[in-house]
C-alpha cells in the first residue's frame, strides 16, 4: 500500500484564513436580495477578502470586526484589481494601521534586512530607497530599533508608509519578488 495517495494526503489541509483574527472594513455594498457584502483586509495576514454581512449594525467602513463574528459570512480572497474603488482608497491607510498595530512583526524587516546581492540591499525594495540611503540606514541601525518612530527619526523616512507601499505593490503584482508579505507577515500563518 502506498502512502500519500488520493485517500491519504501527506499533510492536513489547513482551512483558509484560519490564522486571521480581525478584518478591517474597506467597503460595504448592498447586494439585493441577499443583503450586504463587505470588502476587507484581514489581520494579521493582510489578505484582501470579501464576505457576506448578515447584520450591518456596528459594521462600517474603517471599523475593525472580529473574523468569527456571527454577522460575517465565509471569507473569500480577492485580488487587488477586483476590489471596489472605495476599498482601494482605504487600503493604504488600513495596511499602515495594521503595520503600526502589529509592529513586532513588521519591525523585523528594518532590524534584519541585509544585502541581497553585492550591489542591492533589501532596504532598496522600499519605494524611494536607493543604494546610498540603504547604506546609511544600515549604519544607523546599530543593534536594532524597537519602534517605528525611532526608525523614522534616525533615517528621516516614514517607515510604516514605505512598508505599506511595498505591501501594496506586492498585492498589485503577484510576480514581485521577494515578497515581503510572504516572508514577514504570512511566514508563520
Amino acid at each position: 500500500m502506498q502512502f500519500g495517495g488520493p485517500t491519504e494526503p501527506d499533510e492536513e489541509q489547513i482551512p483558509p484564513f484560519q490564522s486571521e483574527s480581525h478584518i478591517r472594513v474597506l467597503d460595504m455594498q448592498d447586494r439585493r436580495p441577499i443583503g450586504h457584502e463587505m470588502t476587507g483586509l484581514t489581520r494579521p495576514g493582510l489578505f484582501l477578502v470579501r464576505a457576506r454581512v448578515n447584520e450591518v449594525d456596528g459594521i462600517e467602513i474603517g471599523s475593525t470586526v472580529e473574523k468569527e463574528s456571527a454577522n460575517i459570512g465565509a471569507l473569500s480572497e480577492l485580488r487587488l484589481k477586483d476590489i471596489p474603488e472605495n476599498a482601494n482608497s482605504e487600503l493604504l491607510d488600513a495596511i499602515s494601521e495594521a503595520i503600526s498595530d502589529d509592529s513586532h512583526i513588521h519591525l523585523q524587516f528594518y532590524n534584519s534586512a541585509g544585502p541581497m546581492t553585492r550591489k542591492f540591499h533589501s532596504f532598496q525594495l522600499l519605494p524611494g530607497i536607493g543604494n546610498s540611503k540603504a547604506i546609511q540606514m544600515v549604519g544607523l541601525r546599530g543593534s536594532g530599533w524597537h519602534e517605528f518612530s525611532a526608525v523614522d527619526e534616525a533615517c528621516a523616512i516614514d517607515s510604516v508608509r514605505l512598508l505599506a507601499e511595498r505591501y501594496l505593490k506586492e498585492m498589485e503584482d503577484e510576480a514581485q519578488t521577494p515578497r515581503l508579505l510572504d516572508l514577514l507577515v504570512r511566514a508563520d500563518l
